[in-house]
């Protein structure tokens, strides 16, 4: 009863704003991608699902990270916060991102790709959630859905592209913000470009940190990032930049309720560095790019590691024929590093001290055929060489038919996988140099449909993933192997609405629900967000409401764990003090909501941040 008060409470904030107008609220129904192809395509022809959050909504979201922007405009995305800011790494950290319940312990099943460029520790495999800051990001497309055929392993849940920012204009631009708020929250951002012919350069730089919320334990966090971008444009066909990116974080991970920690102390520092060549002629067009990520991980209980993932991403698109595009393309990555911990006993001790390195080289190529004006069709095979395991071959096909000028019906099957990391090749006593890619079929279809002008627009999906050979360790076996023996079926339904209510209101909704045949963390059976943007004068409100229920909170089966169901609501009202500047309030878990995403890990109570957003 207490969900339903809280869903009608939401109803009415929104039609209390019905009238009010600003003429430069917009929303693009059918905008341009690149993520389904390699190509800028629109969205109505890639077979697969994808879900794009512009400039303009990480701007009014206000978040300084980007992946809580997902959550209210990605059907199916899951994201595992464990705090008022920060997330961190490491075993029972924050950050954990799952999509249509597929995800990982550690979080190894969804690729985060910037500009295209896999981004993922080199020794876990995971992506490093406090990497992401919004000031960055021009816009993010995520593929939901097997993605691995254009991007390679881990892409099993899908794949999240960061397309990073750019100045547009000539001269100076840029912006600030500054906010504080409960528990001792700080957070603070601040990027500048300039453009001068065709010259053009973005920096940034990011600082969030809190002292905590939990009484029982020390949970303090600060994060600082710097970020870098230039570029050339040679010619009107090739265009050369360059990038950089630091991030170096401190944090305390508390540990559960049940067993405190007292002092764990962990820091990070993560890099990264990139260079790409752009090229389009025309009937061609492509890049080639280089990346080189790096890390240094030292936590007070003795582990630290340095790794690398490193490596070369070339593709070309030609167009042969009338109304088709061959993307043909070549990955190759290199990912390892050393850890260390001198305070682990030595039978614990397999693999430290040691370098480890996997090499995986992939060649694909990709067709999409349009017949007439409404018919796409797209099919493709990527070749993957691993070190390790040797050789896997990944089909994949879609189609896309334009049924009536506003209805789309779309269907794709294809497989995903992920390799082996090197913590399940080489470290610690699971590890089994023999191991076998995790590998998955996903099929699914769709319809998207426009109605009253293209005010309204509805997405419907059916999905059905097979997951099998799955690396799992056996409790049975003394010392645990890792073993590839796992499977799981995930099956659902996701939709999303989005409604324009003249130029003053804008809603959005999507609701996925998730049948796992596995016991897994991050995968709530029934998963809705609703978030609404109105501009009232000078005044922009933003409220949103999410409901999880049957979010499974225990690693294993156990009737002394129930699952998780609760709601959570949140507001933010901002207001134009000048064209320029704003003053904002946010508002998170407004009514308390006691609950826990993971067990032992309660989550913060309602927290206020309030600050200034300066445009210059």
């Amino acid at each position: 009863m207490k969900n339903y008060w809280l869903f009608i409470a939401f109803c009415i904030l929104t039609q209390a704003a019905w009238g009010f107008q600003e003429d430069s609220l917009s929303m693009d129904l059918e905008p341009v991608v690149v993520t389904g192809t390699r190509y800028e395509m629109q969205k109505r022809k890639v077979a697969s699902p994808i879900s794009i959050i512009d400039r303009a909504t990480l701007d009014q979201s206000g978040q300084i990270n980007v992946l809580p922007v997902l959550v209210n405009q990605v059907p199916g995305f899951f994201l595992n916060d464990r705090g008022v800011t920060g997330f961190g790494v490491g075993p029972n950290s924050g950050g954990n991102i799952s999509i249509r319940g597929i995800s990982g312990s550690p979080n190894n099943r969804v690729l985060v790709l910037i500009d295209g460029q896999p981004q993922f520790m080199g020794i876990f495999a995971h992506p490093i959630a406090d990497a992401y800051t919004s000031s960055d990001i021009e816009r993010v497309e995520v593929q939901r859905g097997a993605a691995s055929l254009l991007y390679g392993s881990n892409a099993m849940g899908g794949a999240i592209n960061l397309i990073t920012r750019k100045a547009k204009r000539e001269g100076w631009q840029g912006g600030a913000n500054v906010g504080y708020g409960s528990y001792g929250t700080f957070l603070g951002s601040a990027h500048a470009g300039y453009r001068k012919g065709k010259f053009h350069s973005m920096v940034s730089v990011n600082r969030n940190q809190t002292n905590g919320y939990r009484d029982d334990a020390p949970d303090s966090f600060e994060n600082t990032t710097f970020y870098a971008k230039t570029g050339y444009e040679i010619s009107d066909s090739y265009t050369i930049s360059s990038e950089i990116q630091l991030s170096d974080a401190t944090y305390f991970q508390p540990g559960t309720t049940e067993a405190p920690e007292e002092n764990d102390r962990r820091e990070f520092l993560r890099g990264r560095a990139a260079a790409s060549l752009l090229n389009d002629n025309g009937f061609t067009s492509g890049a080639l790019m280089l990346y080189h990520n790096f890390g240094d991980h030292q936590f007070l209980s003795g582990f630290e590691s340095k790794d690398q993932n490193q490596g070369i991403t070339f593709y070309q698109n030609l167009s042969l024929m009338t109304d088709q595009i061959l993307t043909v393309g070549l990955d190759y990555k290199r990912f390892g590093g050393r850890a260390f911990n001198e305070n682990m006993p030595p039978p614990a001790r397999i693999g430290l001290g040691e370098q480890h390195w996997v090499n995986e080289t992939e060649v694909y190529a990709h067709i999409q055929q349009s017949i007439g004006k409404s018919l796409h069709l797209n099919a493709g095979i990527r070749q993957v060489e691993n070190s390790q395991f040797g050789g896997r071959t990944l089909p994949g096909f879609g189609i896309s038919w334009e049924a009536g000028s506003h209805t789309t019906l779309k269907a794709s099957s294809a497989k995903a996988f992920r390799s082996p990391s090197v913590v399940d090749l080489f470290l610690f006593p699971p590890s089994n140099e023999e191991l076998l890619p995790e590998e998955m079929w996903n099929h699914e279809i769709g319809i998207t449909q426009e109605f009253l002008n293209q005010k309204l627009y509805v997405e419907a999906n059916v999905f059905l993933a097979k997951g099998e050979n799955l690396i799992v360790v056996s409790p049975m076996e003394q010392p645990p192997v890792g073993r590839n023996t796992g499977s799981f079926t995930n099956k659902g339904i996701e939709t999303q609405v989005k409604y324009r209510f003249g130029e003053g209101l804008e809603w959005i909704a999507n609701y996925c629900f998730v049948d796992v045949s596995e016991n897994v963390l991050f995968a709530p059976r029934h998963h809705f967000n609703t978030q609404a943007t109105l501009r009232m004068g000078k005044f922009n409100l933003l409220p949103s409401l999410q409901y999880i229920n049957g979010l499974n909170i225990g690693a294993t089966p156990d009737a002394d764990v129930p699952s998780s169901t609760y709601t959570l609501l949140n507001m933010r009202l901002a207001y134009a003090i000048t064209p320029k500047i704003q003053a904002y309030i946010n508002g998170n878990n407004l009514t308390n909501a006691q609950y826990q995403v993971e067990r032992g890990y309660p989550m913060p109570g309602i927290n206020i941040i309030s600050g200034i957003q300066v445009k210059i």
